[in-house]
């Protein structure tokens, strides 16, 4: 168990604050990486979970890897009058599928790598930072209007799906 005083020292320069974040999305879908970084209130860093199966070897049982797991990442944004998050995030699924057309593009033409950054609370510099791999955004959540929603922010959920994710820092 660790003293008091190793504890102390380990947290010496500060302890990571969950409120210091960049995202930084592909800017041929529309808007630039100001403005996309300022209106992201939220996002999560990928989890990988190791998939395993049983396997018995006489009277012993024991899990065996066999592969991962990544879940998809959540992002919420601000909305400003102009939409241009959600245009944004349209543009990018008409590259996905024709809508008009109903044509499917290959994946190389519409997966685009996504960066999270994970920064001091000091001099914002970055203390951890990874990459989706082949994003595309898979889910626009619907915003819901009303009455009993007078002095909200209209905010856009936005769900990414990405083929593998690797730490950059």
């Amino acid at each position: 168990m660790a003293s008091i005083e190793e504890l102390k020292g380990r947290f010496a320069q500060g302890v990571s604050r969950a409120d210091r974040y960049r995202v930084i999305l592909p800017t041929e879908f529309g808007g630039d990486a100001r403005s996309i970084d300022a209106l992201c209130r939220a996002v999560n860093i990928p989890g990988r979970q190791i998939v395993t199966n049983e396997r018995t070897i006489g009277m012993m049982s024991q899990k065996m890897p066999y592969g991962f797991l990544s879940e998809d990442v959540n992002l919420t944004f601000l909305l400003d009058q102009d939409y241009s998050m959600r245009t944004y995030f349209e543009n990018w699924q008409e590259q996905i599928i024709g809508f008009d057309t109903y044509e499917l593009k290959y994946k190389s033409e519409y997966a685009k790598t996504v960066v999270i950054q994970q920064l001091d609370h000091g001099d914002n510099s970055v203390i951890y930072a990874c990459k989706l791999l082949k994003a595309f955004p898979t889910t626009m959540q619907a915003i819901e209007l009303g009455d009993e929603n007078q002095n909200q922010l209209v905010q856009l959920s936005v769900q990414l799906s990405y083929t593998d994710w690797e730490r950059i820092r």
